[in-house]
């Protein structure tokens, strides 16, 4: 029994309000159909005008570079591997740098050998 002049304690009832989260869901959700459903409609209204201007025999669909995009799978990439090949040529051939000034370009190793053979200054 409490004392006199106070109230009784008395135990709040279990459990949470569940009809306002539930309404709150289902308006959110509701609201998020109808903006996708618009979203959808002004996409294909946006598509309908490019579709019948598209040129189809001018698509670049299938050619190895579009733009400067390779569109090529890296699998079938020779472009580094030949790049590397042509640098080892140069680098092991003699050739011309520039004629008119008579300069050449010699193997790699025979110009270390070059070097190693000239006097430290």
């Amino acid at each position: 029994m409490p004392p006199q002049g106070e109230q009784p304690v008395v135990q709040e009832p279990e459990g949470m309000a569940t009809k306002r989260p539930v309404l709150v869901a289902v308006v959110c959700l509701v609201i998020f159909t109808l903006a996708t459903l618009w979203a959808v409609a002004i996409m294909r209204g946006e598509e309908r005008p490019l579709a019948a201007r598209a040129d189809l025999t001018t698509m670049e669909i299938g050619k190895p570079e579009i733009g400067i995009v390779n569109q090529r799978l890296f699998l079938l990439q020779l472009d580094a591997k030949e790049k590397r090949e042509e640098q080892l040529r140069r680098l092991n051939s003699y050739g011309w740098v520039d004629r008119d000034k008579q300069v050449i370009h010699l193997p790699i190793d025979r110009a270390m050998q070059l070097l190693s053979a000239e006097p430290q200054r």
